[in-house]
This record gives structure tokens, sequence and C-alpha cells, in this order.
């Protein structure tokens, strides 16, 4: 019963019922074109909280400047487009699936909505340059071995290719990691949260160049104010686009 009710919250009748409840004016999202009054503090939930969950359609602030960076700086929106998602995001995975120009695959290790292939991003059974782009939002933090993970990101492109990553950054400080810490609540003391590995900083660069990737850093700090409070974006999330040489 519980898993049928939370099932229920986070599909599109809810989604449409709490998304009435929220029009207004204050802010737009890019994932789904409402404009809301307010975002919600989960996604299930009626209680708000500035730049988290679109109460339409549950983008959260990362997912908002994503979409947004997507359709200024890629083609993805108008080009055929095989395109390739490690652990989507439901904002996400419903919106692509639903493109014409876009053969959409989103990968986990467990079934769950959007997940058309389970594999593991370590080693996935998928043929060399297969995707045209592909998406990594907030799924290298929690992997033990990242190089392995990027390393099949690149290999899974074709030439030309890009991919879009986001992790949690301190652009301040170096990489944080350490393999023996298991206890949760030592890990979210350091990196975050409490299925977190590693708090990445500025050498994320390195680490993604190291698997041949071309990296231009899209920083949060470098955004529009005046974009920032019409989408409610959070000035923590930086991107790395990273383009496969041609």
């Amino acid at each position: 019963m519980a898993s049928r009710v939370r099932s229920f919250l986070r599909g599109e009748p809810w989604l449409a019922v709490r998304g009435a409840l929220f029009v207004g004016r204050r802010y737009i999202c890019p994932c789904c074109g409402a404009h809301v009054r307010a975002f919600t503090d989960g996604e299930v939930g009626l209680g708000t909280r500035a730049t988290s969950h679109c109460p339409r359609c549950n983008a959260k602030a990362r997912h908002r400047r994503i979409w947004l960076f997507l359709g200024e700086r890629t083609d993805l929106f108008r080009a055929p487009t095989r395109l390739f998602e490690a652990a989507p995001h439901a904002s996400f995975s419903r919106r692509f699936a639903r493109m014409a120009n876009v053969r959409y695959v989103g990968t986990d290790l467990r079934k769950g909505p959007g997940i058309t292939l389970r594999t593991d991003l370590r080693r996935t059974a998928i043929r060399d340059g297969s995707f045209d782009a592909a998406l990594c939002v907030h799924v290298l933090e929690h992997i033990d071995d990242d190089t392995a993970a990027i390393a099949e990101l690149h290999r899974i492109l074709r030439p030309g290719g890009w991919a879009l990553v986001s992790v949690p950054t301190d652009m301040d400080a170096v990489t944080i990691e350490d393999p023996t810490i298991e206890d949760p609540q030592e890990r979210a003391r350091l990196f975050g949260e409490t299925t977190h590995v590693r708090l990445y900083g500025h050498d994320v660069v390195k680490r993604l160049e190291a698997a041949g990737f071309d990296v231009e850093v899209d920083l949060a700090d470098d955004l529009d104010p005046a974009l920032v409070a019409r989408h409610g974006l959070r000035l923590d999330e930086n991107l790395f686009f990273c383009r496969k040489p041609a």
C-alpha cells in the first residue's frame, strides 16, 4: 500500500494537481514551462523551499540549470540525438522519452521510472561510439571507481560527441575521498551526504581530461543574477561540458 501511495505521489496525476495549486508568477521552470509561485520542499510535499523542487515536474535546481544550458549550448532539443543518461531523474526522463528527435536510453543498477537499461556505469555492455550525447548528473560522487565510470562515458560516445557532467564540487579545494570511510554519518560530514564517497574539488577537471575529454567548465558564479532569480537556481551547481575529440 505504501509503495502504491509513493508511486501515485510521484506520478503525473498528482504533479498536475500540485502544479495547479502552485500556479504563480514568481518563477518559471524551464524543464516543464510551469509558472509557479514557489518551489516545494520535496518530491511529494506541499511545503515550500527556495531553489528546490518544481511542483509540476519535480525538477530540482540542478535540473533547471542543466536544461537551460542544454537549450543554449547544444542542439539536443533540435537535432536527431542518441542520448544516454546515467541514473535519470524523472523530470528529465519523462521529457526526453517523448521528444521525437531523441533516442533515449536511461540506465541504472535497479529498475525504476525512466530506466530502459539496467547496467553498471563502471562496465556497461554498450558498444563503442553508440551515443551522440550523455548526461551524468550527481552520479559519480556515489561511485567508488569513478575513473572507470568516466572512461565508460568516453567510450560509449561517438567521436565529436559530448557528455554533460554535474557533481557536488568545492572549486576552492581539491577532491577529498577516503575509501576506508564506510560510516554514513562520517560520509555525510566529509562528503555532504551519507551515500557519497567523495567531495570533488577543482581537480575534477583533470579526472575528466584523463579519460580523453576536452573539458569546459561552466561556473555557477558566472550566471546572470536575473536568470538565477527567474528560475530558482543555486550558486553551487557547476557544470562540466566534456567533448570527445573528433
